[in-house]
């Protein structure tokens, strides 16, 4: 057994999660492909198995700690990038329905050509969070998951529009989130969300502590956000007169 997929496995534990032989054969043809089209559009900053392993593959599961979809539920994971947190969640529960939304037309292709690798059921679709938030998707998903896409205050913007009453965004985070958070107060107002918890956990071999931010969607968006695409990014809420 490779170390990187040693490191995967035993790592998975300390998130009470078991990874079979057959899912580990799936982990290192993900990661073969990754590298693979790294070498040719340089879609992560990573470039080792165990790096892989580690900082996208357990960063990712680490999810399972507060994610717990019905079979029913649809999920979106928001700018997927090289699919992730999206598609190792999927791997180890493949029950619910899953979009990857993803602007940047190499990692879009890449996911095309990793879904039917892994025989993973999902959809790809090639667009922006604001021009999708106001299109089917609005306020379909029970569950939006997202992974280093953008401050909180924008990511609520981005996120919310998709879910539905109820439903939750679920944010990777690193360490120091509180001045986030803060300046995100009113955009969660704003937005019709509530900052649920704050779960931190430490990723194993690397000892780096990260944070999900779970937000539950508790008061309808107004329809006039998302604003439209680069807008949230220049012009992030932070107050009424934004």
């Amino acid at each position: 057994m490779k170390t990187s997929q040693l490191w995967l496995k035993k790592g998975a534990l300390c998130f009470n999660l078991e990874i079979s032989e057959d899912l580990l054969f799936k982990f290192q043809a993900y990661t073969d492909l990754l590298l693979e089209w790294n070498r040719r559009h340089n879609l992560t900053a990573l470039r080792t198995e165990e790096e892989v392993a580690v900082k996208h593959f357990l960063d990712s599961l680490a999810g399972f700690l507060t994610f717990s979809p019905r079979e029913d539920d649809l999920v979106l994971d928001l700018g997927s990038g090289a699919g992730f947190p999206g598609v190792p969640l999927k791997l180890l529960n493949p029950h619910f329905p899953l979009i990857l939304l993803e602007p940047r037309l190499h990692a879009a292709q890449f996911l095309n050509e990793l879904l039917p690798l892994l025989e993973i059921d999902a959809e790809v679709i090639r667009d922006r969070a604001e021009n999708a938030g106001r299109g089917e998707l609005r306020e379909k998903c029970q569950w939006v998951v997202s992974r280093a896409v953008a401050r909180l205050n924008q990511l609520l913007e981005l996120s919310l529009p998709f879910l539905r009453l109820g439903g939750y965004l679920i944010a990777w985070k690193q360490e120091e989130v509180k001045e986030e958070i803060e300046e995100a107060r009113f955009a969660l107002e704003e937005l019709g969300g509530k900052l649920e918890k704050i779960v931190p956990y430490t990723l194993p071999y690397w000892d780096l502590t990260r944070n999900l931010l779970v937000v539950k969607k508790v008061e309808p968006t107004p329809e006039k956000y998302p604003r439209r695409a680069g807008i949230p990014a220049k012009r992030p809420l932070l107050s009424r007169e934004t």
